[in-house]
């Protein structure tokens, strides 16, 4: 079944070829002929702009300062974990429920097993 593609899209389809390194498609729209040559002739005449020394500067101070996206949140594991620690009361009640939500866990796997292989 024919795809049937908008003026734009295949304007938009030609120039990222273009960008990509591919050569001008030869079955050219004539109505973007002029658009799809303009942009092949952009591409091989301009030259990238390099960055400036200064921007690169920051952008090097920023990346050697930046934390890592991680670090916020094992911070907070870690104090959460301490205050957690000193109550040794909720330490307690967490791991009574821990152990039982697993004990459940394993409790319904079994009967689910063991239901299911009664049926093959």
């Amino acid at each position: 079944m024919p795809t049937f593609q908008t003026r734009a899209e295949r304007l938009d389809r030609a120039v990222d070829g273009l960008l990509a390194g591919l050569p001008v498609p030869s079955p050219v729209d004539p109505e973007l002929r002029p658009l799809i040559h303009l942009a092949a002739t952009l591409r091989t005449t301009l030259l990238p702009v390099p960055a400036g020394s200064r921007f690169e500067a920051r952008l090097a101070a920023r990346l050697a300062t930046r934390r890592p996206p991680l670090a916020g949140g094992a911070r907070a594991l870690r104090e959460r974990a301490r205050r957690e620690l000193r109550n040794r009361g909720r330490l307690l009640v967490a791991g009574a429920v821990s152990s039982a939500a697993v004990g459940v866990g394993v409790t319904a796997y079994a009967v689910w097993h063991r239901s299911g292989s009664r049926r093959s």
